[in-house]
């Protein structure tokens, strides 16, 4: 494989007045710098030059930090820059790299280099946002509609956005296209050399394993609950050589292979040979819409300040769903390097750069050195499994927080729904808002990968199904299916920080949704602005139709009162139990569980006393095309926010970009 000199990048990152981040990733090794200029390149405002980490013998990932020339970087003006990689037969900048003309480039409108601009106070005016985004999922790559939006805003500064949160999801480790797969494998070989392929401990070698052939050792030795895992990355070369192929159209293959080239004959299974070739048929043409895609993917990476978390397929599907879970994946050899090697890539490719620290300093000789082969795999397993600092915080006004929901959740049953944030992190939490300046009455935003408050009936079906079909059938890890973290949660929020209001954003569900909030705890209520948009590119034709008709017969508000445990009743014995055995209903009723109810539910079990908790519901109908609630076209989404509230654009891509818009404010229960 001939390898560009970049590999991805640049990805622009953390931006504030005394520093901007760069990220990129290159083939060879050299020295990365950055030059800072106003956008009509009259002077230099900042520079700066770049860390180095090889990773693999043709893989080197990049961070530049540029600092200002003077005081600080100018506010509410736009700023270019450039990148330059020395090595010793020269210099290779942008434009050398061809990256500023043609298809290709990464400039908006007029601009001869790639900008941005750092606001005045830090405030985030117009902010992007979305997940989930599979390349051979359904429908065209909404970041299309980013790029659209990018473009037409280009030199206003008062439309532009100001930042990009990418809140899970960015690629799909477990479920990767049969079309694709020899070509990562190869890549890996490429970036990481010979040993790549034989990385996995009590595995011979990763290319005796073939295309579509990975299900098995991955849910019987790794003990994964992946239900589409049959060419499910394993190796730290083949999750990087995902990120660049999610990233960058020039290390792409020349062409992808066909069905037939994939799935050999077998008389003996016609049937599953044809079902099987169709697939690979559709996943072929589903990937090379996303092809077409990846210039503007490039552009609005470049032109955004841009800041990402993990969800469960950046690493696998249902990671840490569930104790059960967690305890046979780190069981075995196996299943514990497959998911440090994840969250090493994740590092590598998604982390450094949303709030460079000592930690990166940790992580990245830990990373480094057992890629060297001068750490052992057990010391780099328990470095990755045990890491607890992948929350972190945005530099915006309001105060922005993005929440780890992944690896520091709390188990309360073997199978049970799991508490999303444990005790210790909850006190991190509290700890990062101070930091970030929130007070009491003031605003607050956080990034949860999962909706806080989503779509109330697909969550009711959840309790509803998990007795029937277990946890990992129907990714039984809401926030609502533990209440007792839901509460711990929301009695956080609403006891210790008080936002005035909450801003949530979040994805993974695969809809786009406003729902505007409250949620009281004894005498104390917060307002919670609740902001969906999912997926980028994962969409299908029954699941958007489903979506859709479901937006239309949505019931606009609901509300559900609680208790830390389960009131007296006054309902028949019979009549009253039948309520309460009904999951959808209640949630636990249990002597130690919180239990929440509908009114209508708590006058007929007649009971009297006073909630502990209780929580509202509006869902905002969107103004554009077709008007549902639910938006399940690919989606990305654009907040604004006001002095009165926010507005969210859900730019959804068809064959074109449709908006979607939704004006919320700060509502509490006696406001309607």
């Amino acid at each position: 494989i001939e390898l560009p000199l970049l590999l991805a990048g640049p990805i622009l990152r953390r931006t504030t007045p005394e520093h901007v981040f760069i990220w990129i990733a290159t083939s060879e090794t050299c020295k990365a710098s950055a030059h800072i200029s106003h956008a009509d390149e009259s002077d230099t405002v900042g520079r700066g030059e770049g860390e180095m980490v090889e990773l693999g013998p043709r893989l080197f990932v990049h961070l530049i930090e540029a600092k200002p020339t003077r005081r600080g970087f100018p506010t509410d003006t736009f700023l270019s820059y450039d990148v330059a990689l020395e090595r010793e037969d020269g210099v290779s900048r942008l434009g050398d790299l061809g990256l500023l003309q043609g298809e290709g480039r990464i400039t908006l409108g007029r601009s001869k280099l790639p900008t941005f601009f750092v606001s005045s106070n830090e405030v985030a005016r117009n902010i992007m946002h979305g997940s989930c985004r599979q390349l051979h999922g359904g429908g065209e790559d909404a970041f299309l509609a980013a790029d659209e939006t990018l473009t037409q805003s280009s030199d206003d500064i008062d439309a532009r956005p100001s930042a990009l949160f990418l809140t899970g999801d960015q690629i799909y480790a477990d479920d990767v296209a049969a079309p694709l797969i020899a070509h990562l494998r190869a890549l890996a070989t490429e970036l990481m050399g010979e040993g790549d392929v034989t990385s996995i401990p009590e595995l011979d070698s990763l290319d005796k394993l073939g295309v579509n052939g990975r299900a098995e050792i991955i849910t019987e030795r790794a003990r994964f609950t992946s239900q589409k895992a049959d060419n499910h990355l394993m190796s730290f070369g083949e999750w990087a050589a995902m990120y660049v192929t999610a990233w960058n159209p020039d290390v792409w293959p020349p062409s992808l292979p066909a069905a037939e080239q994939l799935i050999p004959d077998d008389e003996a299974n016609k049937a599953g040979v044809t079902k099987e070739r169709r697939k690979a048929a559709s996943q072929r043409k589903a990937l090379e819409s996303a092809l077409v895609a990846l210039p503007s993917v490039r552009r609005v990476l470049a032109n955004v300040p841009t800041y990402m978390i993990f969800d469960d397929h950046d690493v696998t599907d249902d990671w840490n769903i569930t104790e059960e879970w967690c305890r046979g994946a780190r069981r075995d050899a196996m299943g514990r390097r497959v998911i440090s090697n994840a969250l090493a890539a994740y590092w590598a490719f998604q982390g450094w750069g949303n709030h460079p620290d000592e930690s990166d300093r940790e992580l990245r000789e830990k990373i480094s050195s057992f890629l060297s082969g001068s750490l052992d795999g057990d010391e780099f397993d328990e470095t990755m499994w045990s890491f607890d600092r992948w929350s972190y915080t945005a530099p915006f006004d309001p105060p922005t927080i993005i929440l780890d929901t992944r690896t520091q959740r709390r188990y309360d049953s073997p199978r049970g729904g799991a508490r999303l944030i444990n005790e210790t992190e909850l006190e991190r939490v509290a700890m990062l808002a101070t930091d970030a300046g929130h007070e009491p009455g003031r605003p607050l935003m956080l990034i949860s990968p999962v909706p806080v408050f989503g779509f109330e009936f697909q969550e009711r079906r959840q309790k509803y199904l998990v007795g029937k079909l277990g946890p990992y059938e129907i990714d039984f890890e809401a926030w609502h299916s533990n209440v007792h973290g839901l509460v711990d949660f929301m009695r956080l929020l609403v006891k210790d920080l008080q936002p005035d209001p909450c801003i949530i954003l979040s994805g993974d569900v695969h809809y786009g949704v406003n729902a505007q909030s409250s949620f009281a705890v004894d005498d104390k209520e917060i307002a919670v602005i609740q902001l969906v948009s999912s997926g980028f590119k994962h969409a299908n034709l029954v699941a958007k139709s489903g979506l859709y008709l479901f937006g239309h017969l949505l019931r606009a508000t609901h509300e559900r009162l609680g208790w830390n445990k389960p009131p007296d009743h006054k309902a028949p014995d019979g009549a009253g139990q039948k309520l309460i055995n009904r999951p959808p209903n209640t949630d636990e009723w249990a002597d130690d569980s919180p239990v929440f109810l509908a009114p209508r539910h708590v006058k007929v079990l007649g009971i009297e006393t006073p909630p502990d908790f209780r929580e509202r519901r509006v869902y905002v109908r969107p103004s554009g095309r077709n008007r549902s609630v639910l938006i399940g076209e690919n989606n990305v989404g654009l907040v604004t926010l006001e002095k009165e509230g926010v507005e969210h654009r859900v730019l959804s891509r068809g064959r074109r970009t449709h908006v979607h818009t939704a004006r919320l404010r700060s509502v509490g229960t006696e406001d309607d």
